[in-house]
This record gives structure tokens, sequence and C-alpha cells, in this order.
């Protein structure tokens, strides 16, 4: 019998959403950051993105709770800045054990409403529900809706051949350094990318660059990459092989024409003193860079 480990995060996601019914209004649904439908302006667009945080996998038990509830509404504001937009209001989704203690669920909510204070969003309601005691995972779910302005929309498969790969920050250590429970989602960035340059495919680092680039290449026509493995931002304490395949950065992988390179270099040093920019590759027709790792829900056994 087969068994998810069988085929993958991936393919299992290609299979249930095959075939799926959308209707007139949807300009892109599973398989971006966010799905994406017309709105009552013609001039905007609806985000709409929803995600988990699952105890013992995107969280330990012992994690602080207040950067847990951080994360947990980062996660969707990282992937509302994939799509250059502006996030809007949360629903959150609790299950929880009933014997956990009643001071670690309120630690998860105060660091939503951090969350939501420094990023604009409003927590407008949600679902709280019982697990069985003893259970061994608790999980936070939040669905996140945004807008975005029609002609700033950066979808996941637009990338050209010829086109410069490039990532903000630096890349691996986030579960060892604990920065998966901390970071900053790249709104202002993603904005500003959009307003002066306009990517031609952009995406949020969450499973690795091992893993997102080739799902950039494949929505935008099953296209290749060449990558400058000396030019990839590494973090201080790790090697290359984290950089590209530890997960959970949720910096932005972006695609740019080759001629923008220069002036998108010097423009963004001007706009930004934080994430560096760093230029790592080229869209080419075929794969010419294995890359190793990154995260799989599923991975074969």
């Amino acid at each position: 019998m087969e068994r998810l480990h069988d085929i993958g995060e991936d393919a299992l996601i290609e299979r249930i959403t095959a075939g799926l019914s959308l209707g007139s209004d949807v300009v892109a649904g599973a398989g971006d950051d966010c799905a994406v439908l017309e709105s009552a302006d013609p001039a905007v667009y609806e985000l709409l993105k929803t995600d988990c945080l699952v105890e013992g996998v995107h969280f330990a038990v012992d994690s602080d709770p207040e950067q847990v509830g951080w994360k947990a509404l980062c996660r969707s504001l990282s992937d509302i800045a994939a799509m250059a937009g502006k996030p809007r209001a949360a629903l959150v989704t609790l299950a929880v054990p009933g014997d956990r203690e009643v001071a670690v669920v309120e630690g998860w909510y105060r660091g939503l409403r951090l969350a939501a204070e420094r990023y604009g969003v409003s927590i407008v309601g949600g679902e709280t529900s019982s697990l069985p005691d003893k259970s061994n995972a608790a999980f936070l779910s939040i669905t996140l809706t945004g807008s975005v302005a029609r002609e700033a929309c950066v979808l996941r498969g637009g990338a050209r051949v010829g086109d410069a790969i490039v990532v903000t920050g630096s890349l691996g250590g986030s579960l060892t350094s604990g920065r998966h429970l901390n970071f900053e989602p790249r709104l202002s960035e993603a904005a500003w990318l959009a307003a002066n340059f306009r990517p031609s495919a952009m995406m949020d680092l969450s499973d690795g660059l091992a893993k997102d680039l080739p799902r950039l290449a494949k929505a935008s026509g099953d296209l290749g990459w060449r990558i400058d493995l000396e030019s990839v931002p590494v973090e201080n304490g790790c090697d290359l092989a984290a950089a590209i395949g530890d997960g959970e950065d949720y910096e932005l992988l972006f695609t740019v024409s080759a001629e923008s390179v220069g002036e998108l270099r010097r423009t963004w040093a001007e706009a930004f003193s934080g994430p560096k920019l760093t230029v790592i590759g080229e869209i080419t027709r075929d794969m010419e860079t294995p890359l190793q790792g990154g995260w799989d829900h599923f991975p074969n056994s």
C-alpha cells in the first residue's frame, strides 16, 4: 500500500489539488504562496493564506510560548510578503489537550498579539478545540487575509531564462540559532521591490533553497537554474549545506532581469540598512546546479 513517505509532500499536494474546480475570480490557487482572488475593486487583488504550527514539528514543547505565537502569525505574513501584499485580518484555530497549562496558551496569544500589532493585523476570531489529554502535540492554525495592488502582485511562476536569482538576508541555522521563532517577515522589502523593480517571480524561503528554488523554476515553466555556490549568503556559524538545506529562513527568493541588478543593488543599500541582498545565480533552460536538502513533511523513509 502506498504511503505518504513514498511520494513526498510536493507529489501529495499535486495529487490532492489536481482537478479542483476554481471560479472565474481565482487568479492563483494552490501552488503559490497565497491564493489570489479578484476583489470588488478591479485595481486590487484579495490574498488568502493559511498555515499551521504543530508542536514537535515547527516548535519544541519547551519553546518560549510568546515566540511560538509570534512565529505562528509571522509564517503566514511571510507568504503575504512573497506576493508583495499587505496583511489585513487573521483567524486563529487552536487545538490543545485539556491538561496543558493555561499560562502556555496565554503566552501563545501574547505572541500573536505582539505580531498582529507590529504588522497591522486584526485578529477577528477563530476556533478552539480540545485534543485528548496526554497528547504529544498541540497546534495553532492561522488563516490570514490581505490585499495587493493588481499591478504589484508577484506570483512565483514568472521567472524567465536569463533572470538573476536573488535572496535577502543570510541562510541556514534557523533552528539551532532560534531565529525560526523570532524572524521578521519581509513585508516592507517585498513591497519596495514590487514598486521599484517588479520581480518576475517571488516566494518566501520556508523549506530551504534546495526545495524552494525548484518550485519557483517549475512554476515558471519547468525551467532550470545555475547557482554560484560561493555567493550563497551563509549565516555565521553555518556551512553551505545548512544554508541550502535547513529551511525556515523566511527570507525572499526572487528573480529580476539581469539588466536591473546593478541599480537594484545600489538602491537597496540606500533603502534598507537591515537585510542584505545577494545575487546567487541565474535562471537557465535546464538545471545546472544540483541542490541537496530542504524540508519535506513526508520524506522518503
